[in-house]
């Protein structure tokens, strides 16, 4: 009895588990800025990227690192379909906060934090899905942005739901049959 639970524990949890995705910016070198698309998500304007040594703006990991210095608000970024947002690593001067959205909808606000040479991971906060992360109590041109993590959405797919079930039919036969 306590391997078949154990079983089922361990099958749910590979389930529902998604690898993190992290995007470094380090394929990109030299300076320029940002391509729209880059990494699978929806770039708003004025995102650039460069690759050399700028105190107080360091990244996180790497070298290239990313910043907006002119785009027009909201400055920030969107999946092609609802993930769960992790944050990302800031640098630079003053403060950082995120807004995150899903279908149009503000869903939660990140804290603010104040901002430094000393590479920041900035939570997002918030366990549910979102579409739209924005970027609010920025300076533009007065941040850098590194290693922005999410993963694939927390709801398991139908097809995967019904692996679940007959999976555990089969422990419960089993089960059934060693009784």
């Amino acid at each position: 009895m306590m391997r078949i639970s154990w079983g089922i524990g361990l099958m749910l949890a590979m389930t529902f588990a998604s690898p993190a995705a992290v995007i470094d910016f380090e394929d990109l070198t030299g300076q320029a800025f940002l391509p729209a698309d880059y990494a699978g998500l929806t770039w708003t304007s004025g995102w650039e990227y460069y690759d050399w040594s700028q105190p107080p703006y360091n990244p996180s990991s790497g070298v290239v690192r990313v910043y907006n210095n002119g785009g027009l608000p909201p400055v920030g970024f969107s999946f092609s379909s609802p993930v769960v947002f992790t944050g990302a690593y800031f640098s630079g001067e003053y403060a950082a906060q995120y807004e995150l959205w899903l279908n149009g909808n503000l869903v939660a606000t990140s804290p603010l934090i104040s901002i430094s040479a000393i590479h920041t991971f900035l939570a997002s906060g918030y366990g549910g899905l979102v579409d739209e992360v924005r970027l609010t109590g920025i300076t533009q041109g007065q941040f850098v942005m590194d290693d922005v993590t999410y993963s694939g959405s927390a709801i398991p797919e139908p097809a995967t739901l019904t692996f679940i079930a007959l999976g555990m039919a089969g422990l419960f036969a089993l089960r059934r049959r060693s009784a």
